[in-house]
């Protein structure tokens, strides 16, 4: 091959790795976002993203006790 064919084929490479890495990245993010904004993060995570950033991160539920959001349980 070319030089010039395979210096274009690494580069599509890299930038295809680093698509996936950011979607990774952003996905994790957004998750985490919400499960703070919701108040999920002693509880059950509520969505498949959420569920996906605790395997990836290792992170499950621990002996934490739920803030308090103002309800009562009765």
């Amino acid at each position: 091959m070319d030089r010039i064919m395979v210096a274009v084929a690494i580069g599509m490479a890299l930038v295809f790795a680093a698509g996936v890495i950011l979607g990774f990245v952003v996905t994790i993010s957004l998750a985490s976002n919400r499960e703070d904004r919701l108040g999920t993060l002693t509880r059950q995570a509520p969505d498949a993203a959420a569920r996906g950033a605790r395997r990836l991160y290792r992170v499950g539920l621990r002996d934490i006790t739920p803030r308090n959001t103002g309800q009562v349980r009765r």
